[in-house]
């Protein structure tokens, strides 16, 4: 059996030699410091391993991070080994497991997830207690979301009994259960990977609980391309940042200047971040839970966006919002139709109902493949229901505005027959398939997400 292991961790730290050295020139770049490094390359290694580097604890603003960065470089540049020291101990990595298609006995799993944990120690040059390991399974009803907690499972090999030096401790918020989130899992999904599905997955793939000894988390701040993220490596299944959407975050960055931005399924926040950062006019971030609606208002805080006219955060279920917006759009243009006429109308409903009417320029759409909070009756299955959310998105969407969908779940058959022609207002449908551009250079040989970009004039 040892011998086996040893094979595997060998292959294994070969696979890791080769993209550490590809993916890390890359990624110093691009300015992203935390990065998919490994994910289940070779059949028999059924695992993902996530890069994260933290910022120093003192660098905390984004013109901090853009001085250290210009420095920590320099200094790389002049080979100096201090940096490269200090960068290995503020250096984590998640080694996730996925769920094998057959049993395996815990003790010989722990065993052999031990010498994947210490190959990848090994390789990146980092102590063996930055490896965190955690579980993926295929499971229903639950959402990728909800703390992991200190009982079963298989444990956490690289234990962190301790916060370290250069991250930062957050007691656990106890408001968590089952989200209506982004990249949930069965909450059903697959993607990235499971989505983590990162980070997302198609069967709805749910972390086993993590071990008795977990007795702290890592938190900390990364940053990506200049903006800041709170980072979690315990509490949670997922950390805080989806490293797949990287390129459509940038994308949306680039292209919301003066832009009305409505963010749905928000998560921690990192679309609207971007937003903020490329000068949207207004941006509003829209979640179920009030967890993860507080991480990404404290995303957009600690990037220096905390102006509360501007940047808008909505507790609610996406699914209603939606179909509230829409309800109210249409009852807006009956209006404004009936306006010349004696038809027009007056009951105190319709207009309460007109009030709440509001249109975007820019939308984001990147729901779980499944998700039955217990905070709201809607279930949402989204390989059922996307035609229904596209269609409202549409129709709060000013003209030309853009809907970017994008989804991780390997089931969903879309069909742009399902998608109404034209907008309650008239405007023009046109979709055009933007996954090539999505998928950044750690996933370029998966396809974790599809993207759609979606326009009205």
């Amino acid at each position: 059996m040892e011998n086996k292991n040893e094979y595997q961790a060998q292959l294994f730290s070969n696979r890791l030699k080769k993209k550490y050295k590809e993916l890390r020139k890359w990624a110093r770049k691009n300015r992203i410091s935390c990065y998919r490094l490994y994910d289940r390359d070779i059949p028999e290694i059924p695992v993902s391993l996530d890069l994260y580097e933290f910022l120093p604890s003192d660098v905390t603003t984004p013109l901090e991070v853009a001085r250290f960065l210009s420095e920590q470089n320099a200094n790389l540049s002049a080979n100096n080994p201090q940096t490269e020291q200090d960068i290995k101990q503020r250096t984590y990595a998640i080694l996730y497991l996925y769920e094998r298609p057959y049993q395996k006995e815990d003790s010989e799993e722990e065993l052999w997830l031990s010498f994947m944990a210490q190959a990848a120690a090994d390789v990146l040059g980092i102590p063996l207690q930055n490896i965190i390991t955690k579980m993926r399974r295929h499971q229903k009803g639950k959402s990728q979301y909800e703390k992991n907690t200190s009982e079963g499972g298989l444990p956490r090999f690289a234990r962190n009994d301790k916060t370290p030096q250069n991250t930062r401790h957050c007691e656990n918020n106890k408001d968590v259960h089952h989200y209506n989130d982004k990249q949930d899992v069965l909450y059903s999904e697959d993607k990235q990977d499971f989505r983590h599905c990162e980070e997302r997955s198609d069967e709805a793939i749910q972390s086993d609980r993590l071990p008795r000894y977990v007795e702290q988390t890592i938190t900390g701040l990364v940053q990506e391309q200049g903006q800041i993220f709170k980072i979690n490596l315990g509490t949670y299944l997922d950390n805080g940042l989806f490293f797949d959407h990287r390129p459509l975050r940038s994308i949306v960055r680039d292209t919301c200047s003066n832009k009305d931005v409505l963010n749905l399924f928000c998560y921690t926040g990192s679309f609207s971040v971007y937003a903020a950062q490329g000068n949207a006019k207004s941006v509003e971030s829209v979640d179920l839970s009030n967890t993860y609606l507080t991480w990404a208002k404290e995303n957009l805080i600690q990037n220096g966006f905390s102006d509360k006219n501007k940047y808008i955060f909505t507790r609610q279920d996406c699914i209603q919002f939606l179909q509230e917006k829409a309800l109210a759009q249409k009852a807006k243009l009956n209006e404004e139709k009936s306006a010349g006429t004696n038809q027009r109308m007056t009951a105190s409903q319709n207009k309460d109902l007109i009030s709440k009417a509001k249109t975007y320029d820019l939308i984001i759409l990147d729901p779980p493949t499944f998700s039955n909070s217990k905070n709201t009756t809607n279930v949402l299955d989204i390989n059922k229901q996307w035609p229904q959310l596209v269609k409202d998105c549409l129709n709060i969407l000013n003209p030309k505005g853009v809907l970017y969908f994008s989804t991780n779940s390997e089931r969903l058959k879309f069909d742009q027959t399902q998608i109404p022609p034209k907008t309650i207002s008239g405007l023009s449908v046109n979709v055009k398939d933007i996954t090539n551009q999505t998928i950044p250079n750690d996933y370029a040989q998966k396809i974790p997400h599809h993207c759609w970009k979606i326009t009205v004039e």
